[in-house]
């Protein structure tokens, strides 16, 4: 095996890391945990297997690296939401969400095969991985909006809420035959597009902003 200099130049060391996460999120999309293998990773990064070891000390430290670091600009703008909710909280996220997953647009196939899979000894792991992602004071993002006053009268937050994931999550889990038949290509534009629509949806349909007020005052 070949000797892993632990002493390189920065910009190296994090190019090689990065490759390393890009293809092991891309093999485990493709592939079930189990039959990925850290050579096939190694051989995808164009990178020594040993660095693996190096970086991430195994397969499952990898995994988990993979799915916080691809997960984060989702989660840390559902921590953001949560200390400071306003009518936009909602709108901001899924936006985020949507230009991190555009990128990566069967990740969210990923987590919803891990969070699919009954817990057993064997997967414990990545269910604890879920946990630490998505913690539920930071998902329970409409029962706050309406503590604060957020949603109109008559509109159940657990339902809001289930609308708002389902806005989210769908898109990404459309079988390809069907995005083939009604013309439908996962990519940056279009989620931008699609984000701007749904956020409508929840303005007018759930939010009680200032300018819904206006408009049934009008009426």
């Amino acid at each position: 095996m070949k000797q892993v200099n632990k002493v390189g130049r920065p910009s190296e060391n994090r190019d090689n890391r990065a490759k390393l996460i890009r293809s092991a999120r891309e093999l485990f999309v493709e592939q079930d945990y189990d039959k990925v293998s850290l050579r096939e990773i190694a051989k995808k990064a164009q990178v020594d297997s040993a660095l693996i070891r190096y970086y991430f000390q195994s397969k499952l430290g990898l995994f988990m690296a993979m799915l916080k670091e691809t997960a984060a600009p989702v989660t840390e703008q559902l921590s953001k939401a949560n200390q400071n909710i306003d009518e936009k909280s909602s709108e901001l996220l899924m936006m985020t969400y949507y230009r991190v997953m555009s990128e990566n647009p069967d990740f969210p196939k990923l987590m919803f095969k891990i969070a699919s899979t009954p817990i057993s000894d064997k997967n414990i792991d990545f269910q604890h991985i879920l946990d630490q992602i998505f913690r539920p004071k930071h998902i329970n993002l409409f029962a706050s909006m309406q503590q604060q006053g957020l949603l109109k009268d008559g509109v159940d937050p657990l339902c809001a809420q289930i609308s708002f994931f389902s806005m989210m999550i769908f898109p990404f889990l459309i079988p390809d035959r069907i995005k083939n038949t009604i013309g439908i290509k996962i990519t940056p534009e279009f989620m931008l597009k699609l984000g701007q629509q749904n956020a409508q949806l929840l303005q007018f349909g759930c939010l009680n902003t200032p300018k819904n007020n206006t408009i049934e005052s009008d009426k």
